[in-house]
C-alpha cells in the first residue's frame, strides 16, 4: 500500500510542477503583452525606466542620450546583415556625432556573448547590451509579437532593426532604413526637416 501512496504523491508533485510552469509561462506572456502595449500606446520612451548596459556591466540610463537625436541599432551575434552594417553605421557616426547619438544595442540573451562579439567585430560606435528583460523600455522597442503554429502568442527580437528617437524622447520610427541604404539619408533629412 505504501508503494501506491508514494506513486500518487509523486504524480501529484509532477502535476503541481506542470501547472506552476504553465502558470509562470502565462504570467510571462501577460507581462510581455502589457509591456508591448506600453510601447505601442506611448509615443515617448519611458526615460525613468529605460537603460542599456555597457561593456563593464554598468547600467547606463537613457537620460544620457536625451537632448540629441538617438539612432539605435539593434543587433545580435548571429545576425550577418547586422555585422555587415557596422562599417556604414560607424561612418555615419563619425560624420554626425555632434548632432545625433548612435548606439549599437545587442539583443543577445547573454551578456558574455554580447561582450565577446563586440570585441570580435570591433564595433566603432558606442555599444551596449539591451538587458534582455521586458521591464526595459529600450529592449521592448525591439520585441515583435507573433503567433506560433498552434495559435499561442510568443515574442522574439528582430535584427537588424534601427530605431530613431527625437531629442525629447519621442519614438519617431521603429523601422528606420539601414545606414548603408540610399533611403537612410533621404529619410533622415525628411525627419530632421519636419522637426525644425
Amino acid at each position: 500500500m505504501k508503494f501506491y501512496n508514494y506513486l500518487i504523491l509523486i504524480f501529484m508533485c509532477m502535476l503541481h510542477i506542470s501547472c506552476n510552469a504553465q502558470t509562470n509561462d502565462q504570467k510571462a506572456i501577460t507581462y510581455a503583452l502589457e509591456k508591448l502595449e506600453e510601447v505601442k500606446e506611448n509615443k515617448f520612451i519611458n526615460a525613468e525606466k529605460a537603460y542599456v548596459i555597457d561593456a563593464q556591466e554598468n547600467k547606463v540610463s537613457y537620460n544620457k542620450f536625451k537632448g540629441k537625436w538617438l539612432l539605435i541599432d539593434f543587433w545580435s551575434t548571429g545576425c550577418g546583415p547586422c555585422i555587415k552594417e557596422f562599417p556604414a553605421l560607424a561612418e555615419f557616426y563619425r560624420k554626425n556625432r555632434d548632432t545625433i547619438n548612435v548606439i549599437a544595442v545587442s539583443v543577445d540573451n547573454k551578456f558574455k556573448r554580447y561582450r565577446a562579439s563586440a570585441k570580435k567585430y570591433k564595433i566603432e560606435v558606442p555599444h551596449y547590451f539591451g538587458g534582455y528583460t521586458y521591464s526595459n523600455p529600450i529592449f521592448n522597442l525591439n520585441i515583435k509579437q507573433f503567433k506560433k503554429e498552434d495559435g499561442a502568442l510568443n515574442f522574439r527580437t528582430t535584427t537588424p532593426q534601427y530605431v530613431l528617437i527625437s531629442p525629447d524622447g519621442e519614438i519617431i520610427n521603429k523601422d528606420f532604413p539601414k545606414p548603408s541604404s540610399k533611403e537612410f539619408q533621404a529619410k533622415l533629412k525628411q525627419v530632421f526637416n519636419a522637426y525644425r
